[in-house]
């Protein structure tokens, strides 16, 4: 097959286009014989299945090598068509066979590379200009950020909140002012999704795409943070609409449950992943506003659903089931930070949340105490005791913090860290059981007093 024909034929395929996206091993010939369906051989050495692509990974850089010349000749004209004028219809200048080529070479880059930035800049030119719709762009993204190298590309992520901010007309805010459109310069530069009126199809879709890439490349930085810019704009839009708006709020409101659930499933599944639980009580406390609004159950006499529950309880139950992963005791402290600060319950709360801190800090207290291995938790084996216990030091030290009973200072923090090695373990225990330590004279051994820095 002539390589001008690999590119359009592989480019077809991307420009569809397709649900997802595999690179795979070899040159595809190993896939088809003579008894191959013709629906599946015309596609050949590509496969092609209910909207899933193949790509064989000789194929995809012949045709790549074959797009970059093609590529810098489009682009040149492409950059003289809108050097006139960024009116849609100057795109008429750009000739039809031009169009094309810059469709397909830059399609081809972007599966070799992910984060080809003349490729993604080139399309949003096309986008501008009309050439290209921002929707059938966004569903061209959602398939790159199925490859684990395009999951993990910042610049992909940002891309694509540069087509979520142009997917819509200009539009004008509450307060009057124009936002969220092709010329809003300044909304390009904070990068953000603050005051875009997307619908609920439209978050549950970047929720989904999220979840997916952070499946495919674990501890996805990016793909967090575009899910929690996702999240701020779905809470400022749920703050704003009034209640003649009430059919797109319950829309939105369902979408903003579900996403709660779905993340308190995710870390059920994802114990050590730290970015789920920092983006967990990022959720939580963007929430705090949003009560009435989603309409929690706060009954006393009817307990509330499992994904009603407060961040604190579903973090504690998780620490209690397995004490030695880490990122489970950060991720209790996180939820117990949203209760101590109010910013997840109402103020009618606040003695379940001293109760639950109360419970916290005995368990904790617990591996300090044995030292023997005498009552700790079955989960613990002998082995594990010394990391258990460092966790719990380091818990509880944060604890005192938060009560301002000791000041985080530099000798702070290395005696702590010398506790939680295993040494100047009775020197805590004083602390936790001195009901005014702000009163006490400080232990050699331990930190001072918060009144006595």
């Amino acid at each position: 097959m002539a390589t001008s024909t690999l590119m359009l034929k592989l480019s077809d395929l991307l420009n569809r286009p397709p649900l997802a996206i595999e690179l795979l091993p070899g040159d595809g010939s190993e896939w088809f014989t003579a008894e191959t369906p013709p629906e599946a051989a015309q596609h050949a050495p590509f496969l092609f299945v209910d909207g899933h692509l193949g790509v064989p990974q000789k194929a995809a850089y012949k045709a790549y090598l074959e797009s970059i010349t093609i590529f810098r000749r489009c682009r040149t004209r492409l950059s003289r068509a809108t050097s006139l004028s960024t009116s849609r219809r100057e795109s008429q200048s750009l000739e039809a066979n031009d169009l094309q080529d810059l469709l397909a070479s830059s399609a081809v880059l972007l599966l070799a590379n992910p984060a080809h930035q003349s490729a993604l800049n080139a399309r949003c030119r096309l986008v501008q200009l009309g050439a290209l719709d921002a929707a059938h762009q966004l569903k061209f993204v959602t398939a790159l950020l199925t490859l684990r190298d395009g999951a993990k590309q910042s610049i992909l992520w940002h891309h694509r909140r540069w087509l979520l901010r142009h997917s819509l007309p200009e539009h004008t805010d509450k307060t009057g002012h124009q936002s969220a459109t092709g010329s809003s310069h300044s909304q390009d530069r904070a990068d953000s999704l603050l005051g875009i009126p997307l619908d609920a199809s439209a978050f549950s879709a970047e929720f989904a795409a999220a979840a997916q890439a952070c499946e495919i490349y674990p501890r996805n930085y990016y793909a967090w943070t575009h899910r929690y810019l996702c999240a701020e704009a779905l809470s400022i839009l749920l703050e704003q609409y009034s209640a003649d708006s009430q059919d797109r709020k319950a829309g939105l409101t369902d979408v903003w449950k579900e996403e709660r659930a779905r993340i308190r499933e995710w870390i059920d599944r994802h114990i050590s992943d730290y970015s789920a639980m920092q983006y967990a009580c990022r959720f939580e406390s963007l929430g705090r506003k949003l009560r009435r609004e989603l309409e929690w159950s706060d009954s006393p006499c009817e307990p509330p659903e499992k994904d009603e529950r407060p961040a604190g309880e579903h973090a504690w139950q998780l620490v209690q089931a397995f004490p030695t992963h880490e990122s489970l005791w950060l991720y209790l402290r996180g939820a117990l930070f949203l209760h101590l600060t109010g910013s997840e319950t109402h103020d009618t709360e606040t003695e379940p949340s001293g109760r639950m801190l109360k419970e916290t800090k005995a368990f904790a207290e617990r591996f300090l105490s044995d030292e023997n291995g005498v009552g700790i938790v079955s989960s613990v084996s002998p082995g594990e005791r010394a990391l258990v216990k460092n966790h719990a030091v380091r818990f509880l030290s944060w604890v005192l913090w938060q009560e301002r009973k000791i000041s985080m200072d530099g000798e702070t923090v290395r005696r702590v860290a010398a506790v939680a090695e295993g040494a100047l373990v009775a020197d805590l225990r004083v602390y936790l059981r001195s009901g005014q330590v702000s009163h006490r004279r400080p232990s050699p051994g331990f930190a001072k007093p918060i009144d006595d820095v």
